[in-house]
């Protein structure tokens, strides 16, 4: 069965001290991990401020945006998250989606080329012993795998691949592109952890849970490759809704079906949410990290929640 971990960020009702409250309560209820989101903050600084008040725990970023930092700054700063946590950092990196790179003037010129260049020039000082400090223990590098093309080359050079947003159909699809990327590299399918980064909005009230669900699928879907994503997965009559919506946010919320819904993400009661969850994982994922976003609760209340219903998956 798969590990189930967490993931936090620091949003406006995400203070320091809750995401550090929140880390220790998956800690003492034996999850796998916390993991941090970037958008607008520092995942590895946050990483390491968690690991600092854990004992046990991994910890992860989920993403880090490859364009945000040097390569060789990068490494540096992984290596120590990696250290002063004691070996427990996974570092998850992504390209970052195509409009904030735009807003922040970054030419993102060839993705896939920039991943493996980055992945590349980490390495080097991590396995070389050149970073300050040196790591006594391998540090993992998962990529966020969204497209078929970013999996397989997580199958090829990364220790693990994060999808999102993948129905289960396309999880056991991403398993053979995974595989194939490894074969390209020689190297044993066995050896990169597919992970799967879920989002959830949990509540008794499947209506109520629906609604925030909506609203975030319409955001996600006029992304251009979220969108065309979910759009390959089986909903390219939602998304083109979506995007035909443009600036009118009740129409594009309207464009989302429950199926589209219930495909991407977790949403509804507990019983729900984790039978949902092992469909999700089924196909072979080895950890599963699950980002909640409340429903009629704080969200304190909701992370918490999240934790007694998935501790014991």
């Amino acid at each position: 069965m798969a590990k189930i971990a967490i993931a936090v960020s620091t949003l406006p009702d995400s203070p320091p001290a809750a995401l550090i409250d929140w880390a220790k309560t998956a800690e003492d209820a034996g999850m796998a991990g916390v993991f941090v989101t970037e958008a607008g903050n520092d995942a590895l600084a946050c990483s390491l401020a968690l690991g600092m008040h854990t004992k046990r725990i991994m910890l992860g970023t989920a993403i880090s945006n490859i364009y945000l930092r040097h390569p060789a700054l990068l490494a540096n700063e992984a290596a120590a998250v990696q250290e002063f946590t004691g070996g427990r950092f996974i570092l998850g990196l992504g390209t970052g989606h195509r409009e904030m790179n735009k807003i922040l003037k970054i030419d993102m010129g060839d993705p896939m080329a920039r991943m493996r260049e980055t992945v590349a020039a980490i390495r080097k000082p991590l396995d070389g012993g050149a970073t300050g400090p040196r790591v006594t223990k391998k540090l993992p590098i998962y990529l966020a795998g969204v497209s078929k093309p970013m999996v397989k080359l997580a199958g090829e050079i990364a220790d693990g691949v994060i999808f999102n947003f993948f129905p289960p159909k396309r999880v056991t699809q991403a398993m053979g592109e995974l595989a194939e990327g490894a074969k390209v590299a020689g190297r044993d399918p066995k050896s990169v952890e597919p992970t799967i980064f879920a989002t959830a909005f949990i509540s008794d009230d499947l209506e109520a849970a629906r609604r925030p669900a909506r609203k975030l699928l319409s955001r996600y879907g006029a992304l251009t490759f979220y969108g065309n994503m979910i759009a390959r997965s089986g909903f390219d009559k939602e998304i083109t809704a979506i995007r035909a919506a443009g600036r009118d946010g009740e129409s594009a919320m309207k464009a989302v079906s429950d199926e589209m819904i219930d495909a991407t993400l977790l949403v509804g009661s507990e019983a729900r949410v984790r039978e949902k969850l092992r469909a999700l994982v089924a196909p072979g994922i080895g950890t599963a990290i699950v980002f909640t976003n409340p429903v009629n609760e704080d969200r304190t209340s909701a992370v918490k929640r999240t934790i007694r219903a998935l501790a014991n998956f």
